[in-house]
C-alpha cells in the first residue's frame, strides 16, 4: 500500500530533483490533500461517507494530481491564455484532461 511519505518521496524527486529535500514538504501535504479531494469530489460526487481513497491506484492519481497542483501554482483554472486579445480558458476542477481521463467514471446515486 502506498503511504503518504512515499507519495512526498515521489513529489520530492519530479518537482525537486531530489527525493531527501523535504524544504517543501507541508505544502507538498497540502497538495496532497486537495488532490486527495478532488479525487472524491469527481469520482464519488454523491457519497460524502467516502472519505478514503480506494486503492493504490487512487493514491498513485492523488500523487499525480498533487504534483500537478503543485506545477499550476493558484492557475489552477486556468488552462490556456492569451495576452493582448486577453483570451483565457478553464477546465473542468483546474485539472489537465489527460489526468481527468484517469479517472473512473463517478459512481451514480442519488444525493444524500
Amino acid at each position: 500500500m502506498i503511504d503518504e511519505e512515499q507519495q512526498l518521496k515521489e513529489m520530492r524527486i519530479e518537482i525537486l530533483g531530489n527525493s531527501s529535500d523535504a524544504s517543501e514538504d507541508e505544502t507538498f501535504k497540502r497538495m496532497l490533500k486537495k488532490a486527495k479531494t478532488r479525487y472524491l469530489n469527481l469520482v464519488y460526487p454523491f457519497d460524502r461517507t467516502i472519505t478514503e481513497l480506494p486503492d493504490d491506484r487512487a493514491r498513485n492519481w492523488q500523487t499525480d494530481c498533487a504534483i500537478e497542483l503543485y506545477n499550476l501554482d493558484g492557475d489552477e483554472n486556468l488552462t490556456s491564455y492569451s495576452e493582448n486579445g486577453l483570451s483565457e480558458s478553464y477546465e473542468k476542477a483546474g485539472l489537465s484532461q489527460g489526468l481527468l481521463n484517469e479517472l473512473p467514471p463517478p459512481k451514480a446515486g442519488a444525493p444524500k
